[in-house]
């Protein structure tokens, strides 16, 4: 570290480093939310397309679950 340089802006720090860990952990889950586009391939040998999916799904895939109206209860 330099003399000039801040040590509480330095990446290295333990707290940046747990608040970089929940934030990779959050954004893997997608935030809690449902997924409702993706990239789809019509057939295994086309291209993949962004596409909005007909049911919003997980981010295990499984179906997410919807409200009476049909949208999904975040």
């Amino acid at each position: 570290m330099q003399e000039n340089e801040d040590p509480r802006l330095s990446f290295a720090t333990p707290e940046f480093r747990e608040a970089q860990r929940v934030f990779t952990e959050n954004y893997k889950k997608n935030f809690g939310r449902p997924v409702e586009w993706g990239l789809v391939k019509k057939y295994p040998w086309s291209q993949a397309h962004l596409v909005k999916l007909d049911q919003p799904v997980d981010v295990n895939g499984k179906p997410w679950p919807l409200d009476d109206q049909g949208k999904p209860i975040v």
